[in-house]
């Protein structure tokens, strides 16, 4: 197991450095539990007595902290976290070819440099970066494009002529480019839309399990770089996604939507199809968008409103009930 120093762990994170930092960590641990070889991290008030008796090396904390073990004192802590577990658990590179045996590449395949491709993963005359792991049962169809570095976890599909930058993460069962939900109605029966347009999804993104990107019915879907996904998420034919977008489980973005940079959906979000969404936008749990949201902020509600309206609107409503009789 690779070991580090405290003083090294203060640096990489650009921390200021309390007590021993010759300490020797190789990995993470619980406050609670962890022992003197591990790093914790402390972020909340209520966690200060915990880290008077705690046996870990090192604390990651926003203050300075009565406590037995090293300090490093950093302005967020969750960054700061964040930084020191990949540092511990980095995503896997391939640093060697590694075919399996019963995987299946066509041979008009490239693949650059060493890629590491997985049991039953199907790799069509597509072209696979360096670095990039391809877990069990992957699929990648033809024409397709994966750039330097990206790990696809098992049973990942990635459809016929789709493109993903450096860096990509996708979680299982995830599918990049399936079709639009495309169809026109002649009389009682539904006529299938060929779907032939494509998805480009930019540097840096992750894709959690289950998530679903839709391909262009003739254009392309596309997703801005360093944007993340959470799990059983849906983004519909034709939409644009800004960069540095987080979109929490279940949001679900319906047919050439457009939303901006840095937008932050929390869970269970429904946008409605051909809206324009602008940069830093914020939506709560649940909220449903039927109409364009062209101002950055906060937002909650169905139909969606600001958050501060909203949260007015339930003191009034809550009022009404109260004076009703009702229990609250």
């Amino acid at each position: 197991m690779t070991d580090i120093t405290v003083a090294a762990l203060a640096e990489l994170v650009a921390g200021r450095l309390l007590g021993d930092g010759e300490r020797r960590i190789t990995g993470l641990g619980d406050l609670r539990t962890g022992g003197p070889d591990r790093i914790g991290f402390v972020r909340e008030a209520r966690y200060h007595a915990m880290a008077k008796t705690t046996r870990v090396g090192a604390v990651l904390t926003g203050t300075e902290l009565e406590t037995p073990a090293s300090q490093i004192v950093v302005g967020d802590v969750d960054v700061a976290f964040a930084k020191v577990a990949t540092h511990f658990h980095p995503v896997p590179r391939a640093v060697e070819r590694s075919i399996h045996p019963t995987a299946v590449v066509d041979p008009g395949a490239e693949l650059e440099g060493p890629v590491q491709i997985g049991p039953r993963v199907v790799v069509g005359k597509s072209r696979i970066g360096a670095g990039t792991v391809l877990s069990p049962g992957v699929v990648i169809s033809d024409g397709s494009s994966l750039g330097r570095d990206c790990f696809l976890h098992p049973n990942v599909t990635i459809y016929t002529g789709c493109q993903l930058g450096q860096r990509v993460i996708v979680h299982s069962s995830a599918v990049v480019g399936s079709d639009g939900f495309g169809y026109a109605r002649e009389g009682s029966t539904w006529i299938k839309v060929p779907q032939l347009g494509t998805v480009v999804v930019g540097d840096d993104v992750e894709i959690g399990a289950g998530t679903a990107i839709d391909r262009g019915t003739l254009g392309t879907t596309r997703i801005g770089p360093r944007t993340k996904f959470d799990n059983l998420c849906h983004v519909a034919h034709n939409c644009t996604i800004g960069a540095d977008c987080a979109f929490a489980a279940g949001v679900m973005i319906a047919g050439s939507t457009t939303i901006g940079d840095r937008c932050v959906f929390a869970g269970n979000v429904g946008i409605a199809g051909h809206l324009q969404i602008a940069n830093d936008v914020r939506l709560g749990g649940g909220t449903i968008a039927f109409k364009d949201i062209a101002k950055a902020g906060d937002y909650l509600g169905h139909p969606v409103m600001e958050k501060r309206r909203f949260l007015r609107l339930m003191r009034v409503l809550r009022g009404m009930v109260t004076k009703g009789g009702d229990a609250e």
